[in-house]
């Protein structure tokens, strides 16, 4: 059964059951269940708040069936499943195990290890990436519709994991900093729950934490800096649920990183005719959470790639879009997704950090920042316009690329720049073009060049091109050279000192 047809099908017949669902709870008021080796699961607060107005005990595991499945380079195609009710036989069922790294990759919301392909993709990167033990948990019986049930049954699974690993260290001699969650939207949560009983957890990669039922609660009830070693996520899709957001976008990790400001990203526009390709190539599960899936593509980009997904360090998104945040150095910088680690705070220090990425595959970008000093000889005066750049490498060389979208007002003497995204890495510059069109403010008329009458000029003193972890600058000097309106002017010269 396709995708697509499983959810009409669960949608129709649970509407029924969602609106029961809601009244029992809200007339039966605080409900417990309890499960062997799992503990008790009240349906009280903090589960139960202003914003989880309807809240469930979990179902029993007998009901979700999560399977946890071991692949290794011994075995990358062919997964060894371990009932989740039965963990006490992972030594005798998991041949392959050994003390080495452990991945556990956890999907969300009605996903299906049967018919998404993104946990395939992501182990296959990850085994290509290390020796590792990947677990793939698959709770697919107990994460469709009503969303509330899914949601409580996070916590069953999420305490199911973490005696699984518990089991590991005993049986293995593997220690907890050994493990490194992977979760996705609600699977993101399930990796805090499984953190909450495991002390000293290692890592986990929270990658867009769903946020109904979850944002503006209790940390108890989502994710939170407190259950691993690090806690890292990715922001794909965070607005207000009314706008149908998927997501979370408040922070709730020791990095947290937000691509394209968190939400709205590119390649996912909601135009009709960018919604009918995306459905025609990739299905309506893609058109329906095209920006929280975004995600899990940038992660999984991440393990292998070159390209450091370099992220800076930003308050928050407006001072990120009015270009607050460059001039990066490589000890303020961090590497989105799998590499993120490598930077790591110390514990308590819980930074924000935004990034750009392209449309489509591959998304990472190399950043540099490109400085333009403008000379301010006596002739010199303030001209409005755009200004380009366009760099030449060994690697390669690049489009135009304007320094602002929009026409600036450009002073004598002053300095002006930002940080530009380029899809690839074009190596050592050996030169670089420069030039600017002209285009005159409506308000002011001494500006105007009609009929060609005037000669606006900009006078350029020196560019620089700081590389992408700041840490090296090639600076290349014009001389003070008059640059006239959509002249082409190229710097060879490097700047002496």
């Amino acid at each position: 059964m396709s995708l697509t047809l499983r959810f009409i099908i669960t949608v129709f017949f649970t509407t029924v059951y969602f609106l029961q669902s809601g009244v029992r709870s809200f007339i039966l008021g605080e409900n417990t269940k309890c499960y062997r080796d799992l503990g008790c699961f009240s349906s009280g607060y903090p589960f139960r708040s202003p914003t989880r107005p309807i809240s469930t005990v979990p179902s029993s595991p007998d009901h979700i069936r999560t399977l946890f499945i071991l692949y290794t380079r011994d075995k990358p195609q062919k997964g060894q499943e371990l009932d989740a009710r039965k963990y006490i036989e992972a030594k005798s069922t998991w041949k392959h195990f050994k003390n080495r790294p452990t991945k556990i990759i956890v999907h969300g919301f009605f996903d299906d290890i049967n018919i998404v392909s993104w946990l395939e993709d992501m182990k296959s990167e990850l085994l290509n990436h290390g020796d590792y033990n990947v677990i793939i948990v698959d709770w697919h019986h107990g994460n469709l519709l009503p969303y509330t049930q899914a949601t409580a049954n996070t916590r069953v699974v999420g305490a199911q994991l973490a005696v699984l690993i518990l089991q590991l260290q005993k049986e293995f001699k593997v220690t907890p900093d050994q493990f490194h969650i992977i979760g996705h939207s609600l699977g993101a949560h399930i990796a805090g729950y499984a953190g909450e009983r495991v002390k000293g957890l290692g890592r986990i990669s929270g990658l867009d934490p769903a946020g109904p039922y979850f944002s503006g609660t209790d940390k108890v009830v989502r994710l939170d800096p407190s259950d691993a070693l690090f806690v890292d996520t990715i922001h794909s899709d965070g607005v207000s649920v009314l706008r149908l957001g998927l997501g979370m976008s408040e922070p709730v990790g020791d990095m947290d990183f937000y691509p394209n400001l968190g939400h709205d990203q590119p390649g996912c526009e909601k135009d009709v005719f960018n919604l009918l390709n995306i459905l025609l190539k990739q299905g309506i599960t893609d058109v329906i959470a095209c920006n929280h899936l975004r995600s899990i593509k940038l992660f999984t980009e991440s393990i292998n790639t070159k390209c450091p997904f370099r992220a800076v360090p930003c308050d928050n998104e407006n001072d990120f879009k009015q270009n607050k945040c460059h001039g990066c150095t490589e000890d303020r910088c961090a590497s989105m997704g799998f590499k993120a680690d490598k930077g790591k705070l110390s514990k308590g220090i819980h930074m924000k950090y935004y990034t750009s990425t392209a449309p489509q595959s591959p998304y990472c970008l190399y950043h540099s920042e490109i400085r333009i000093r403008l000379a301010s000889p006596y002739k010199a005066s303030e001209e409005r316009g755009i200004m380009k750049v366009r760099l030449h490498g060994t690697e390669g060389n690049s489009e135009w690329l304007p320094l602002f979208k929009h026409p600036v007002v450009y002073y004598p003497g002053l300095t002006y720049g930002r940080t530009i995204e380029l899809p690839e890495d074009f190596g050592r510059l050996s030169s670089v073009d420069f030039k600017w069109h002209h285009q005159s403010s409506l308000t002011n008329p001494w500006k105007w060049n009609l009929f060609g009458l005037r000669n606006p000029k900009l006078y350029l003193h020196e560019l620089d091109v700081v590389s992408e972890n700041g840490n090296k600058v090639e600076r290349f000097c014009a001389s003070d050279n008059a640059v006239e309106n959509d002249e082409v002017f190229s710097l060879y010269k490097r700047c002496e000192n």
